[in-house]
């Protein structure tokens, strides 16, 4: 059984996230086509990372007619909650909020995405407190 990772690399996060926007199975040349409209990368090379993501445990491969379509196993949301938790426990000693905190203060934000945080802090406040 091969062993089973819930970190993406660089690269395999590109795919993953085509495929995930994608919604539905894909091939090989439909990844490659919308990663990398100009040819950036080679048929092999996706081909070579969809099947590690598949050893990874991230995606299933089945076969349909002469191709391989490439299907999602674990949901978007879960990888980027354990690469957050990862991320939070290795650069800032397990604190989330030091996390955030750092975020915000980069000073990066919109408008509108500093009020759905003011939101998002008022009702986790009001839930506290019931």
């Amino acid at each position: 059984m091969p062993k089973k990772y819930r970190e993406l690399s660089a690269a395999e996060w590109e795919l993953m996230d085509v495929i995930w926007k994608a919604g539905q199975p894909v091939t090989v040349r439909d990844v490659l086509e919308t990663a990398y409209p100009q040819a950036e990368k080679a048929y092999t090379t996706v081909q070579t990372l969809l099947n590690i993501l598949v050893d990874k445990g991230f995606l299933l491969r089945r076969k349909a007619g002469k191709a391989n379509r490439y299907t999602p196993v674990v949901p978007r949301e879960d990888i980027l909650r354990g690469s957050l938790a990862t991320m939070a426990q290795r650069m800032f000693e397990g604190s989330v909020g030091a996390m955030a905190s750092f975020l915000v203060r980069g000073g990066k934000l919109k408008p509108d995405e500093v009020q759905e945080l003011k939101q998002l802090l008022d009702e986790q406040g009001e839930g506290d407190q019931a």
